[in-house]
């Protein structure tokens, strides 16, 4: 990523007149001096950002939150309502699903109306159309008009349309949770050879996990103003933690919120969660450290200690091992133990043990403490993101991935018998 701006926003703002009826839009276009028969709605307000040449921004917010409208100002499909956006080189767009193709042009046709759109002259275009038609791979549908197509066929050809003519911006809006899984497979490989040449990438999602294995960067877009912007994992666990604070007041008619908290790791951790309990101690057994080092196949034994009201029914600790981006390796859910109740409050702890079967590497451990039987079915109580970490050192064994499993070639005693004969 290099320090020259691809795109650049001040203050950008977009405000939709919403009326009660249709003869209202009518009235008010008759009549502009008189009374206003509109609301002012602003999908988005007062957004300012730089992206850099060679990034891959993410951005991510619930439904509603002017995700999809701050990439339409900067594609240019919207006239912006304030401030201004530029953009330096040729931007390609995987907006709403099959937008920029006419369903009754073949495939073949839309491929070179959309090249045109994009600059390409008709030479540039021919030159890379079996690319094109390779990358979508969908056969003799090429010559078929696109409105026979499915959505995946119509995703399959705008993204070989938009990555083949090698844009210098690439803006991409959910378009690849269309796709079967191995063209999202190779729709990422490119899209990571082309990041790498330098091209910018807008990539908007819902899945956090993309996000944080793919951007440098994420935007945390609510009520179509920037919440916050930064790495990937913290803005995915902002996203979160509002998510999880708008179950709980729905749940708990609003009684219960989920707020930040204090990180029991504040150099490197956050925290979250309600006042119905707390994970009052985390460390490594072995050093009383919330870091340590360990070769391959060494025990990690962790000590937890935790605080519960005596409201919560089933008491639960989850444990998830997640590699440098955060991204889950394992984890396990356990019950807790809780003593005896004083003041309305029971202690729990507990201790988890594993080994490190794992590559060389950084890893962190996050901590949830949730009401309730499984991890998907509990409450949140209180959650401690990366409080641990740890390093696993080279070792001798060698194996493919994150985790050992201790794959071994087993021999069948037909293969044993075939060996003694040969031998004898």
């Amino acid at each position: 990523m290099c320090s020259e701006l691809a795109i650049k926003t001040q203050q950008l703002g977009k405000c939709y007149h919403i009326y009660q009826q249709p003869r209202d839009r009518l009235l008010q276009l008759l009549l502009p001096r008189g009374k206003r028969r509109y609301r002012e709605f602003w999908a988005l307000q007062g957004v300012s950002l730089e992206v850099h040449r060679g990034e891959t921004l993410g951005i991510i917010g619930r439904n509603g939150s002017g995700k999809s409208t701050l990439l339409q100002l900067i594609c240019g499909t919207v006239t912006a309502s304030s401030g201004n956006v530029v953009s330096h080189g040729r931007i390609a767009a995987l907006l709403e699903l099959g937008s920029g193709f006419n369903p009754e042009f073949t495939g073949r046709e839309n491929v070179y109306l959309n090249g045109a759109l994009l600059g390409l002259k008709r030479a540039e275009i021919e030159a890379r159309f079996d690319e094109i038609a390779a990358f979508a791979s969908i056969g003799e549908f090429i010559d078929q008009p696109t409105k026979t197509y499915s959505s995946g066929m119509l995703v399959r050809l705008a993204f070989a349309v938009s990555v083949c003519v090698e844009p210098d911006i690439l803006i991409v809006d959910e378009a690849l949770a269309v796709g079967d899984a191995s063209f999202q497979f190779k729709c990422l490989e490119r899209l990571d050879r082309l990041t790498r040449q330098g091209m910018t990438l807008l990539f908007v999602s819902h899945d956090m996990s993309m996000v944080k294995r793919f951007c440098n960067r994420a935007l945390y877009l609510r009520d179509g103003q920037i919440r916050a912007s930064g790495a990937p994992e913290e803005m995915a666990e902002l996203y979160l933690l509002d998510m999880r604070d708008e179950q709980r007041r729905w749940a708990s008619n609003g009684a219960i919120q989920v707020t930040p908290k204090t990180a029991l790791n504040p150099e490197h951790g956050m925290a979250f969660g309600t006042a119905e309990g707390r994970i009052t101690a985390a460390s490594f057994h072995s050093t009383g450290t919330q870091y340590s080092s360990f070769a391959h196949g060494d025990t990690i034994e962790i000590a937890i200690d935790t605080l519960i009201s005596d409201a919560i029914a089933r008491p639960n600790l989850s444990l998830t091992l997640q590699e440098a981006r955060l991204l889950v390796v394992s984890g396990v859910n356990v019950a807790l133990p809780c003593g005896p109740s004083h003041g309305g409050w029971r202690s729990a702890s507990v201790r988890l043990r594993f080994a490190a079967n794992l590559a060389a590497g950084r890893y962190h451990i996050t901590l949830k403490l949730m009401n309730g039987e499984t991890e998907e079915t509990s409450q949140l109580i209180e959650k401690q993101v990366a409080v641990l970490a740890f390093d696993t050192l080279p070792g001798n064994t060698h194996f493919l991935g994150i985790v050992d499993l201790h794959i071994e070639s087993v021999t069948s005693e037909l293969q044993k018998s075939m060996a003694v004969e040969e031998r004898s």
